[in-house]
């Protein structure tokens, strides 16, 4: 119990002494750029390993008591480290910090390689200029988890396939649309009722020639005719068939 509350000393001593970086009194007032000096830049590296190894040293019941810290520093770089260790596992070792210094805002930014049983990770912490105290103060830390070759492929692989995937999609969709195309003319058209066919014409019965060679008063008159018209008499014809013809004919003619 001791030796937690030692750790949990410890990690309150290290926020402390980030508020006491390059301590020398207040200088007259000038922009952040000219305040930030390379003993400033080298304690903020020393300040942020220090915190990593007193966070890698804590437990999960530490950690869990130190999320209710009342520094907003602490909190956000305990939330930070808890979340990452759940993804990553256990914590290993870290690697040479590098840091940036942004003299127009203030602000230097400590980036510290590490190294989990699952992966590697990068621990960023952020400084922010005070001149109220003439020193750099931490403001948060962030953990991320560093992409290996293999993740950027397989992450490129999937992109590709749903790249390709939306492709074609898109391509049946359109095929569907076209294929209703020749439905459009049909729509709001009538449909109307087809047309009964003329009934076909009744064909024409042939004549029917009538026989009157039996009607011999029919046959006596026309002897007559004949005779007078050939200035001749009965006797020199024989009347053998007297038929019937279709006047239309005759008026034809």
């Amino acid at each position: 119990m001791k030796q937690r509350w030692k750790k949990i000393a410890s990690l309150m001593l290290v926020t402390i002494c980030a508020f006491s970086l390059t301590a020398c009194g207040k200088k007259e007032e000038t922009a952040a750029y000219q305040q930030i000096t390379d003993d400033m830049v080298t304690n903020c590296a020393e300040v942020s390993q220090s915190a990593v190894e007193s966070l890698a040293g804590f437990d999960d019941e530490t950690l869990n008591q130190m999320t209710a810290n009342r520094d907003t520093f602490t909190r956000l770089a305990v939330s930070a480290w808890m979340n990452q260790e759940n993804e990553l596992g256990k914590y290993e070792e870290m690697g040479t910090p590098t840091t940036d210094i942004d003299r127009e805002e203030g602000q230097v930014t400590v980036d510290i390689p590490a190294k989990f049983d699952k992966g590697d990770a990068e621990i960023k912490v952020v400084f922010n200029y005070s001149s109220d105290y003439d020193q750099m103060v931490p403001a948060y830390m962030t953990i991320s988890e560093v992409e290996t070759t293999g993740m950027k492929l397989s992450g490129a692989a999937v992109n590709t396939i749903m790249g390709v995937g939306c492709v074609f999609v898109v391509l049946i969709f359109l095929i569907f649309v076209i294929s209703l195309f020749k439905y459009i003319g049909k729509i709001g058209q009538k449909e109307t009722a087809p047309k009964a066919a003329p009934a076909p014409a009744a064909p024409v019965a042939a004549p029917v020639e009538e026989d009157l060679t039996d009607d011999l008063e029919l046959v006596a008159v026309i002897s007559a005719a004949i005779a007078a018209s050939e200035n001749t008499s009965t006797d020199s014809f024989v009347v053998r068939s007297i038929k019937k013809v279709n006047r239309s004919k005759w008026q034809r003619a």
